[in-house]
């Protein structure tokens, strides 16, 4: 009987072991963590990766008087870390919703912008591509590394529009010192 129950644990954790060396992308995306938090008199929507933490958006305009730099980071902290959770923080692409220009999580390459996948909404006007680009290469230009979009890259085009491969990105960005 003892023997049973030894094998069964064996068992189990061998299960367990095999998932996480089988799906090593997986358990490494689900070990990050969004966060809002006050940084330097401004507020910042933070990510702690297993390398280190990344300041991912600084938070410096005020859009109206419900959507502050901090209740505008706070709401788009939450929904990273809620897309993380669910799994579908795969991608972050740009898109139109309800006619405004957005930044949403699309789950798949080519994968659609629906208005339950919105990160972030910019102001009418606004080029949410060239807020996506901004936002990946300010952490590159600030280390010093060259900028090149190619198909190792972070950012690529699919279907003529602009995507960020969140897992490559948060591999490769310079953490925070």
């Amino acid at each position: 009987m003892k023997l049973k129950s030894t094998f069964a644990i064996f068992a189990g954790l061998a299960v367990a072991l095999g998932v996480t060396i089988a799906h090593p992308e997986a358990s490494s995306a689900k070990n990050n963590t969004y966060y809002c938090a006050k940084l330097n008199g401004g507020w910042n929507t933070f990510v702690n990766t297993p390398r280190g933490r990344v300041t991912l958006i600084n938070w410096v305009r005020t859009v109206s008087t419900q959507w502050t730099p901090e209740s505008r980071c706070s709401a788009v902290s939450e929904r990273f870390q809620k897309f993380l959770d669910n799994g579908s923080l795969k991608y972050i692409r740009t898109g139109n919703v309800n006619r405004q220009p957005v930044i949403c999580v699309a789950e798949n390459r080519g994968g659609t912008c629906p208005d339950k996948n919105v990160l972030i909404t910019l102001q009418p006007g606004a080029d949410p591509e060239e807020v996506l680009i901004q936002l990946i290469d300010f952490r590159r230009s600030v280390s010093g590394q060259t900028i090149v979009l190619s198909n190792d890259d972070a950012g690529f085009y699919q279907d003529g529009e602009f995507y960020v491969d969140m897992e490559k990105f948060l591999e490769t960005v310079p953490v925070d010192k």
